[in-house]
């Protein structure tokens, strides 16, 4: 009986060794949170930070939308007909009447041509696809097909 108290005694290990095993276990769970809380943290600045800075390129693209309309709103104030008509008579141009206009003929000219932007209507032709005689029958055929098949062989 001495002998084997002596060898639980020899392995069993002393009290100090188990309380510093236990501080050492907590330490190493304390460090593995506080990893974990730092990751997280990381994670969370960095998608903010870029939150924040996609908000402010909105609000960039919303005002030079916003510019682009305004300087769309100035060219069609510029170019319409009575600005331009206004522009025309302080640059010194008349108004004409159809009597006073004349055209030239220009030997050697091409007029353009109009731009196709389709090709014509033609007639429309069905299409008719035929299938190859060795697929008439659907898959769900085939399977039980090959159900019944199989069943009749283990039969046998």
């Amino acid at each position: 009986m001495n002998s084997v108290r002596s060898l639980t005694q020899a392995y069993s290990q002393a009290p100090w060794r188990k309380q510093v095993k236990l501080i050492v276990l907590c330490l190493l769970l304390v460090v593995f949170i506080a990893l974990v809380a730092g990751v997280y943290l990381s994670v969370t600045a960095r998608a903010a930070t870029i939150g924040r800075e996609i908000l402010l390129m909105q609000v960039d693209i919303d005002d030079i939308e916003l510019e682009i309309a305004d300087l769309n709103n100035q060219l069609a104030v510029i170019t319409s007909s009575t600005e331009m008509e206004k522009r025309a008579r302080d640059l010194g141009f008349e108004p004409i009447e159809m009597d006073q206009s004349f055209y030239l003929v220009v030997p050697g000219y091409t007029p353009r041509e109009m731009v196709r932007l389709a090709p014509p209507p033609s007639p429309v032709t069905p299409v008719t696809s035929a299938m190859p005689e060795g697929y008439d029958e659907s898959l769900i055929d085939w399977l039980r097909q090959r159900i019944l098949m199989a069943g009749s062989l283990l039969e046998d």
